[in-house]
């Protein structure tokens, strides 16, 4: 009997930690009434108009990796795969000129998971999908992502402050059809402090400073397709689903054609219209579709 009831304590001891061991931060998100809300946890800091995760790198033997940083999510009662877009190139904080760098420096940050790694530069990365999750028989997930600041050649990055904008979404098996629309973009705030040369207090300041970063707004991006379906019907002869097809946030019709957005520009390809084209910027178009 009292081995029965040892083992008994010992497996709610532990399902009760596994629980609580969300991650730092626990970057925890609900799918509700058509939208991902991020940071249901409040777990995450004010950046602007914008949330942000600082993520610190604090062990001492891996001072440029954190493996404990936790996605959680709720009622993603889809099914499908969760993953993350990135929404920015990296970002490095400048103590000499107290602002986010776009471009000029070496390191890169690399977030994996599972088998799944991504890479992103001050010039390569805006826009990879990584997985989070598959929801086969749950609605809810837990998943940990290793992220590490490194250089190339193999130095140790800089202390300081380095930032990723992301957002979160889910597809179905196939990576054709949104199931969970791209959530508000949110910011990733990685903290070295390996040197002892970056402290929270220095850190505290980067929050202070909203990056100059154009980010996708995909709700004014439906918006706008909308709208071309309405006012171009011998283009897009009927209403289409947007999805994700190579790196261009797109809807394609059965007549061929496609309407897609990339990087601040609208493009069209198929059918009547021929290879991919660039038709200008989008915020042209919002101008022009009064949005």
């Amino acid at each position: 009997m009292i081995k029965y009831v040892f083992v008994g304590l010992f497996l709610f001891f532990f399902n009760v930690m596994a629980m609580a061991h969300e991650g730092e931060p626990n970057m925890a998100f609900a799918w509700r009434d058509g939208k991902i809300e991020v940071d249901i946890r409040h777990q995450g800091r004010l950046l602007g108009d914008h949330t942000a995760f600082v993520i610190p790198f604090a062990d001492a033997l891996s001072p440029y990796r954190m493996g404990d940083s936790g996605f959680t999510g709720i009622d993603f009662d889809q099914g499908g795969i969760v993953g993350y877009q990135t929404e920015s190139t990296l970002l490095k904080w400048s103590t000499e000129q107290s602002q986010w760098l776009r471009e000029g420096f070496s390191e890169q940050l690399v977030i994996s998971r599972l088998s799944d790694e991504k890479i992103v530069t001050d010039k390569q990365g805006n826009g990879l999908q990584g997985f989070i999750a598959k929801l086969a028989s749950s609605s809810n997930f837990e998943a940990h992502a290793i992220f590490r600041i490194e250089n190339p050649d193999g130095s140790s990055p800089d202390d300081g402050a380095y930032m990723v904008f992301i957002n979160i979404l889910g597809l179905d098996e196939s990576g054709e059809r949104i199931l969970y629309k791209p959530s508000d973009p949110f910011a990733l705030v990685f903290h070295i402090n390996a040197q002892k040369s970056f402290d929270s207090l220095a850190l505290s300041q980067t929050l202070k400073v909203v990056p100059e970063v154009d980010l996708n707004d995909y709700n004014r991006m439906d918006a706008l397709f909308d709208w071309a379906e309405s006012q171009y019907g011998q283009l897009f002869p009927h209403t289409a689903e947007s999805r994700f097809l190579f790196g261009y946030y797109a809807r394609c019709y059965d007549n061929s054609v496609c309407v897609g957005s990339k990087d601040g520009k609208i493009y069209t390809a198929g059918g009547i219209l021929g290879d991919i084209t660039e038709q200008g910027s989008i915020e042209a178009f919002y101008s022009q579709a009064g949005l």
